[in-house]
């Protein structure tokens, strides 16, 4: 399985320095609802600013990154194991790089971790599916925004809530009411309704990956999402608590089946900076928030330095002698007992030519002779030392014609031309 810590890093980066268009697109909605330089106009026109400057500048659109939350669709081609580890490795590497604060503190000592690396965080859910591929959707939850919020358990007689539609309704309400501008209005609500405590929770928290605009599939929940993102304005809570036209971006419902002695209602308060994303990969494709990925996937892990000139230089030393202008040049003399030794000739279209002569000791030596046509090229006397060292060299006589000598691919490798 190829490594997808690329494509997760790069999810954390664009997570944490933008928002999704469809927020964008809410919060400037929301803007041209107020006064041009009212204090509800200029709060959101800074809300916009912001996100920016953040995108531009690849740095956090909040100071506080908040709780990492991963939910991972993954295919009988990955593993849970290697994609945990993947995760936590992409959010230790974002850290570093200062796309996210370190917000992992030790609950029992104190302690911040320093990398978002802890018991319990970052958190992940996992759900296999029998389609291939990997989808992960990250969302960034601030400490204010989660704070505020809370569950029910039905009937709660002191905000008069059945075990019923309007029940719910009285719980949303009562959740964003006591919210004012503490979770970073306007706020996007998520609700779970049914399930255990837990289920509850994780539902509400869901539900916040919806689009904006969507339509929940359910038309009885979809008539009260609408009903409470009007009527929830009526609030008058406005950006960050200043006052204003809009309380709520969004309201989101997701229902689950319960036991019949509980009736759990969940709220998960997401904040104005509205973090979230997704990444899907398949085979060799990836897409971040339904756009291509520009960081492809490598199908194996590219060779070191150390090997890659390893390679490169065992290639270079068999290297044949290279081409010039339709004639073979020979290579450059090796070294021998610290003298120059003159190279074996080499044959270009039936005739040899003789390499330059080379310099040692200040002296220019010839080459040794070579062969062409039957003609022999003449031969410059060489040094004692290189006498012995070719004779030494010299294969003993077989009495068939002796094959060119092959340089040794050190000395090769040192005295190869750069042509």
């Amino acid at each position: 399985m190829a490594t997808l810590r690329p494509q997760l890093l790069e999810l954390i980066r664009h997570t944490s320095s933008g928002l999704p268009e469809d927020v964008l697109d809410a919060l400037a909605r929301a803007r041209d609802l107020e006064t041009e330089g009212s204090r509800a106009w200029s709060t959101f026109e800074l809300m916009i600013q912001n996100v920016e400057a953040a995108r531009e500048a690849s740095a956090p659109i909040c100071q506080d990154t908040g709780t990492l939350i991963f939910y991972v669709d993954y295919g009988p081609d990955h593993t849970a194991h290697a994609l945990e580890k993947e995760i936590v490795d992409a959010v230790r590497e974002a850290t570093k790089r200062s796309y996210l604060r370190p917000n992992a503190v030790d609950s029992i000592t104190g302690q911040n971790s320093g990398d978002n690396v802890g018991n319990g965080s970052p958190y992940i859910h996992f759900h296999a599916r029998k389609e291939k591929g990997v989808q992960v959707r990250l969302m960034m939850k601030g400490g204010g925004c989660e704070n505020v919020g809370g569950q029910y358990s039905l009937p709660d007689e002191s905000i008069g809530a059945g075990r019923d539609l309007d029940g719910i309704r009285r719980c949303i309400i009562d959740a964003v009411q006591k919210a004012q501008g503490y979770g970073c209005a306007p706020g996007t609500v998520g609700v779970g309704v049914g399930g255990d405590r837990v289920t509850s929770y994780i539902e509400s928290k869901e539900q916040l990956f919806r689009p904006l605009y969507d339509e929940n599939p359910n038309a009885t929940l979809a008539a009260l999402e609408q009903e409470l993102t009007g009527s929830l304005q009526g609030l008058n809570i406005g950006p960050m608590g200043f006052g204003g036209k809009t309380t709520v971006l969004g309201v989101k419902i997701g229902a689950r089946h319960r036991v019949p002695a509980s009736f759990f209602v969940s709220i998960s308060y997401m904040c104005w900076a509205y973090r979230k994303g997704e990444l899907v990969v398949k085979g060799q494709k990836a897409h971040l928030d339904g756009r291509p990925l520009a960081v492809a996937v490598p199908k194996r892990k590219a060779a070191s330095a150390a090997t890659a000139a390893k390679v490169a230089g065992g290639k270079a030393a068999a290297k044949a002698p290279a081409k010039a202008a339709g004639k073979t040049v020979a290579k450059a003399p090796a070294k021998a007992a610290g003298k120059t030794v003159a190279k074996a000739p080499a044959k270009a279209a039936g005739r040899t030519v003789a390499k330059a002569p080379a310099k040692a000791a200040g002296k220019t030596v010839a080459k040794a002779p070579a062969k062409a046509a039957g003609k022999t090229l003449a031969k410059a006397p060489a040094t004692t030392a290189a006498k012995a060292a070719a004779k030494k060299a010299a294969p003993k006589s077989t009495g068939k014609k002796p094959a060119v000598a092959i340089p040794s691919r050190r000395a090769t490798r040192r005295k190869l031309p750069i042509l």
